[in-house]
């Protein structure tokens, strides 16, 4: 698949965490269209999206040809199997059909270098054979490349990192691309825009997974994958207000807290937390008291950010709700 090269309005997410229809609502909310792109092992998943509706949804294994559908139901479907690290991609009014309606490319397989041909000398090349495809810069020595894309040899606008919306038909980004290659070593990756649709993806009816109810030992029994799905939510809601490091701000209130909630505490080796939010208790740990230790400081968090009404909307439609509900947690 082809990745805008601007920064991402979110990273990191994992799909574990999410409810991807209900995010995707929440998106179109809040910057009206992009585009969500997910990537596991073996497979990378893409929705496009405007305000209204969703514009083309993408799934394509590895070694595979990419399939298209206009609803998210094959994205479902493939989400239902394993955890995909999600990232977001602003796209404004101007690219999103662009990028949703991209029709199908092959990529040439020689990479070509700077130091062989400059991309002015390319572009006229190319320019010449009436063009239609893209030319994907990378600067080895500098982290914002760019994607320039073009139409019967025309550029009709370009990607770049430090742009912003998906599609810019400025010259001066173009030429500040021309200057950051006088002092940066490049490659450059030509793409050829086939004159052929998408392949459809299957129809296939999703089953819905059937609500367990919880009680008891089956309510502990879930409680570690509740609690990460918890924390999940945090890092979603509070991720641009902090900075992409909600995680890190929700432990150091953790630690901070210790003397409210020893249960807390790191030395007496109750629980874990990962790097991307996964909650796991350790043995003899008093469950039900730090699961609330956990609710009540995340609670904390979200009401010193002013989020509270997006944090409850999350909560409303969250998969493991009925699991703090039997526990009184929320």
């Amino acid at each position: 698949m082809l990745i805008p090269k601007e920064k991402p309005y979110l990273s990191g997410l994992n799909s574990y965490y999410l409810h991807i229809d209900k995010c995707v609502e929440h998106l179109q909310g809040e910057i009206g269209s992009g585009g969500l792109y997910c990537k596991s092992a073996d497979e990378e998943l893409f929705v496009f999206f405007d305000e209204q509706e969703i514009v083309r949804a993408l799934t394509q294994k590895k070694g595979q040809l990419a399939q298209v559908s206009p609803n998210l139901d094959p994205v479902l479907r493939s989400l239902d199997q394993k955890s995909y690290q999600v990232t977001v991609y602003y796209l404004d009014a101007n690219s999103i059909f662009f990028w949703g309606q991209m029709p199908p490319f092959k990529r040439a397989q020689k990479v070509l270098s700077a130091k062989d041909i400059s991309l002015p000398d390319l572009v006229f090349r190319l320019r010449q054979k009436k063009f239609t495809g893209f030319i994907d810069v990378t600067l080895k020595e500098y982290e914002e490349g760019a994607i320039l894309f073009y139409r019967k040899g025309e550029r009709a606008g370009g990607s770049y990192g430090w742009g912003k919306g998906g599609l810019s038909p400025s010259n001066d980004d173009y030429n500040r691309l021309l200057g950051l290659l006088q002092t940066n070593y490049a490659e450059y990756r030509i793409g050829h825009f086939k004159n052929i649709k998408h392949e459809a993806a299957p129809l296939q009816e999703i089953r819905p997974v059937e609500n367990k109810s919880s009680g008891g030992n089956e309510i502990f029994s879930g409680l570690d994958t509740a609690i990460s799905g918890f924390l999940g939510l945090f890092v979603f809601v509070a991720w641009k207000k902090l900075k992409g490091e909600p995680l890190v701000h929700l432990e150091q209130r953790f630690h901070d807290a210790i003397h409210e909630y020893p249960v807390l505490d790191p030395f007496k080796n109750y629980y874990e937390i990962s790097d991307t939010g996964s909650f796991h208790f350790l043995d003899n740990a008093p469950r039900e008291e730090i699961a609330s230790a956990i609710v009540d400081i995340t609670w904390q968090a979200v009401n010193a950010l002013k989020l509270q009404k997006k944090f409850r909307a999350e909560i409303k439609t969250w998969t493991y709700k009925s699991v703090f509900e039997d526990m009184g947690l929320i």
